[in-house]
């Protein structure tokens, strides 16, 4: 009996999900110190969080009262896609539109404020 409790023990401990956390790192691949750095977030359900940092304060979606939300995402091994919208869903902030070929980073664009910037995202973690 105590043989059987281990053993289901042990299967329990291995049926558990996996909540494993990384991080994507998107850059300007044309002005990668002056240009857009949006750092993400990635765990067992997605997209979690986003910080944004262009020219003036940097923002991290959901925090605070009225903070930048993410409206939607989409990860998967060829496409990373992103919307960040304003704390009231009224406006979008940012678009991110990327695709991967094999073994690649991310690749594509950024759409903040109206400006559109080439991109390179990286995975880490």
């Amino acid at each position: 009996m105590r043989l059987a409790s281990c053993i289901a023990a042990i299967l329990c401990a291995a049926a558990s999900p996996a909540f494993a956390t990384g991080t994507i790192l998107c850059r300007s691949t044309i002005s990668p110190t002056d240009g857009p750095a949006l750092s993400l977030v990635v765990g067992a359900g997605g997209i979690v969080q986003a910080r944004l940092i262009q020219g003036g304060e940097p923002f991290t979606t959901g925090e605070g009262v009225g903070a930048p939300m993410i409206a939607q995402t989409w990860l998967d091994r060829w496409q990373l896609k992103l919307d960040i919208v304003d704390g009231n869903a009224d406006a979008r902030i940012a678009r991110l539109d990327t695709r991967r070929r094999v073994g690649e980073d991310y690749l594509g664009i950024l759409i903040l404020n109206g400006r559109t910037w080439r991109v390179r995202c990286e995975e880490s973690g």
